[in-house]
């Protein structure tokens, strides 16, 4: 390869070599994308040959090439490749610990499981995480859930954090393992916690949705589940997080219930147009565009100005036109603000709007008259 390119142009000369030797030297690239390129194009041109070079590379390369290597032995059948890993574990080197943890999860071979288990006692914190995502990857066996557990309460925030991805993968109903680190001193613990929100006790749930961090709401709020339609309805009506209420309009649209549809009708009137979006998402989810579009019109006979206002503009942006002869009616509305807002709703809505506008223009309110005539004239010059 090229060996003042940049890092772009030795990724092309990888891709396009065909020399054996070329790709070899390209596996000590300081670039990790060229060595990705570099195994790849080795095995396909070398299948069993490259064996040698990516043995000896194995627990020394990069440790984010680890994964990759591993899984290239794998595909050319290399042998012995678990047993090496599996040795490595004893090093006294923790790199090479950890990255023969890494290649071990890479490779999926159950045999390694029970040893890996034991690499939850390491003293390095980045081996025990590495030894949680493996169990989680091999699989584990017969207690290897609690043994993960275990490590919820270690002083290592991360090492915590890969503990609840353990648990929930190897243990088949973790709510109530997983429920103490729902309180985690760390809002990225509580974060990760929060992605199996619907499987945890009550209490802990709740503590969740109502987590001082936004991100812990907003992941709590976009798992859960019907049990918590209550906590969903008041994030969604009264969340200060724009991010937390469309998560929980999106976990609404989510739950295949028709009766959801009640839940979401203020959001229509949220002051954010991506929550809008996602509460006009979920009502299609839940009702279909047509049902969708019969509930809002329902909206229209409610008491409050502002939901009738917002139910028009919801309308609209599902280009609801089939309802247009029902919603002519709103053009008698008490409100100004609503007949404004059907002004500018009107061609979303209407196949002609010009009788609509015409009649506006005989508002007894000066701003509805305006726009009314406003878009006469601009219909006249179109």
């Amino acid at each position: 390869m090229a060996s003042g390119a940049d890092a772009t142009g030795r990724l092309r000369a990888v891709q396009a070599s065909r020399s054996p030797v070329a790709l070899t030297a390209a596996l000590d690239d300081p670039s990790p994308e060229v060595v990705r390129a570099a195994i790849g194009r080795l095995v396909e041109l070398e299948g069993t040959r490259a064996e040698g070079e990516l043995r000896v590379r194995l627990l020394d390369a990069d440790l984010g090439l680890v994964a990759d290597i591993a899984r290239a032995l794998k595909r050319i059948g290399a042998s012995g490749v678990v047993d090496a890993a599996t040795a490595a574990l004893a090093d006294e080197r923790y790199t090479r610990r950890l990255a023969a943890v890494r290649a071990l999860a890479a490779l999926g071979d159950s045999r390694a499981a029970p040893h890996v288990r034991m690499m939850l006692e390491d003293e390095v914190a980045g081996v025990r995480a590495a030894a949680l995502d493996a169990l989680a990857q091999i699989g584990a066996g017969i207690g290897a859930g609690a043994d993960c557990a275990r490590l919820l309460w270690d002083p290592v925030a991360h090492v915590r954090i890969a503990a609840v991805r353990s648990v929930a993968r190897l243990v088949t109903h973790p709510g109530t393992l997983l429920a103490p680190a729902a309180a985690d001193e760390d809002r990225l613990v509580r974060r990760e916690v929060a992605q199996h929100v619907a499987g945890l006790p009550e209490q802990a749930a709740r503590a969740l949705l109502a987590d001082p961090d936004i991100r812990v709401r907003e992941a709590a709020a976009r798992a859960a589940g019907l049990r918590e339609l209550g906590a969903l309805s008041a994030l969604l009506a009264r969340d200060p997080a724009r991010d937390v209420r469309r998560a929980s309009a999106h976990a609404l649209g989510a739950m295949h219930d028709r009766r959801v549809s009640d839940v979401l009708m203020p959001g229509i009137e949220d002051p954010d147009a991506l929550v809008r979006a996602a509460v006009l998402h979920a009502l299609g989810q839940l009702l279909g565009r047509p049902g969708a579009a019969r509930r809002l019109s329902d909206e229209l006979a409610c008491d409050r100005p502002e939901r009738r206002r917002a139910a028009l503009y919801a309308l609209a942006r599902l280009g609801a036109r089939e309802m247009g002869s029902e919603l002519s009616r709103m053009a008698d509305d008490p409100d100004p603000d609503v007949r404004l807002a059907l002004i500018h709703s009107a061609e979303a809505l209407y196949e002609e709007p010009e009788p609509l506008m015409r009649y506006l223009a005989a508002d007894g309110d000066q701003a509805v008259r305006d726009a009314a005539e406003m878009w006469l004239l601009h219909a006249e010059r179109r």
